[in-house]
């Protein structure tokens, strides 16, 4: 077996985290570009699914963020656990955010965030349906940060509102968040 050294790294184990019907793996099947979400009973996964991302298809799905070159990959890839958000599945839920090395909390629960605390787990937050508005008009291979600003001053109002509630509500329970 390979030592491990800075330029060596083992896969990250990163676990998707929230309540039912949050997005989570809606989340996914966009950017595995799959639909298994459509395929599970109820639209709700009742398993822990889990997907390997390679570094060229991270590059990829990144490049976007890396136009100048500037960026620097060193993981060799990503392995993403989907978990159930059912409150039946609380035991998958466990498992999943006891096995990884970073968390992606889909805004909504507080069982998941509490887990993942419990464990000092580093984690970033995805804020999934903000694009959900009556309104809202879809701008395909562009930054959020882009389509938001192309939006209506209504909808841009009505994202930002959202923003500062889950800024609060996340402040009530003692974690300070910002936009990224």
């Amino acid at each position: 077996m390979a030592a491990r050294s800075k330029d060596n790294l083992r896969l990250p184990i990163c676990c998707i985290l929230g309540h039912v019907d949050t997005g989570k793996t809606k989340l996914l099947d966009k950017i595995r570009q799959t639909n298994v979400q459509e395929g599970e009973a109820g639209c709700i996964t009742q398993q822990i699914g889990a997907t390997y991302f390679p570094l060229e298809t991270i590059k990829q799905k990144t490049a976007i963020l890396n136009k100048d070159g500037s960026k620097e990959y060193r993981l060799p890839g990503l392995l993403i656990i989907d978990t159930p958000g059912h409150e039946s599945f609380t035991n998958l839920r466990s498992l999943g955010s006891s096995l990884r090395n970073v968390a992606i909390l889909v805004a909504d629960t507080l069982e998941s965030l509490k887990l993942l605390r419990d464990r000092k787990a580093p984690f970033s937050v995805a804020l999934n349906k903000v694009d959900c508005p009556f309104g809202w008009k879809a701008i395909p291979d562009n930054l959020f940060v882009g389509s938001l600003s192309k939006q209506s001053v209504a909808i841009q109002r009505s994202f930002y509102t959202l923003k500062d509630l889950v800024i609060a509500s996340f402040q009530e329970n003692g974690l300070n968040a910002v936009l990224y």
